[in-house]
């Protein structure tokens, strides 16, 4: 894993597939180096066509592709990760069945979900560490300290996920090892610059 910035999808933010393709093509040839394909309302023919395309996409641009909780659709486009939500598989049985075909993982909101996650995941997603609409459900925001309580506690790299700005990245650099974002790049008026600006800031080669 040579990444410190995982974009997640949100096509809903577009008025069409091929802006949502669009924008994630420029964020990835801006240097975006792991996408998760997470789109929860689709059925599985649609998954797994938006899947087969990301796959043109990040491949053509030297990205890893992460496929949310359906494990047959990463087979079916030869994803090179899988990500995994609490209500989802198991990590431990991802791993013992597929061995390292997959590199794992794994969405958490509390210490003990990262610690039991980080037994067999290369990474776990922390979240939401400040407020976002898109993670109000999971309650409050976790805070930096969580962050770094978290950090000290696994065994994995862990991702800071939730409300992530240019304005605040820089509380969380000491704590994680790279963040997770969605509208923090892709509802950005200027994509391309937007991620530049973070990989500069996470010491990330452009």
């Amino acid at each position: 894993m040579n990444f410190k910035l995982y974009l997640i999808s949100d096509r809903k933010i577009f008025p069409n597939k091929e802006t949502f393709f669009r924008a994630v093509e420029i964020a990835l040839k801006a240097g975006i180096k792991a996408l998760q394909l997470r789109e929860k309302d689709l059925t599985a023919k649609e998954l797994y066509n938006l899947a087969k395309k990301l796959r043109e996409i990040t491949k053509r641009n030297d990205a890893m592709l992460f496929i949310n909780d359906r494990i047959d659709i990463a087979l079916a486009v030869e994803a090179d990760g899988v990500h995994l939500p609490q209500s989802g598989f198991p990590p431990r049985i991802v791993r013992e069945v597929w061995k390292d075909r997959f590199l794992i993982g794994v969405s958490t909101h509390s210490i003990d979900e990262a610690k039991e996650a980080s037994e067999w995941a290369d990474f776990i997603t922390f979240s939401p560490i400040f407020h976002t609409p898109s993670k109000a459900h999971y309650g409050e925001p976790q805070g930096v300290e969580k962050l770094k309580e978290v950090k000290e506690s696994v065994k994995c790299k862990v991702f800071a996920l939730g409300g992530i700005k240019l304005e605040n990245v820089h509380e969380l650099i000491p704590y994680c090892d790279g963040i997770a974002l969605i509208s923090g790049i892709l509802a950005q008026r200027n994509i391309e610059g937007t991620v530049k600006k973070f990989k500069e800031i996470l010491g990330e080669n452009i």
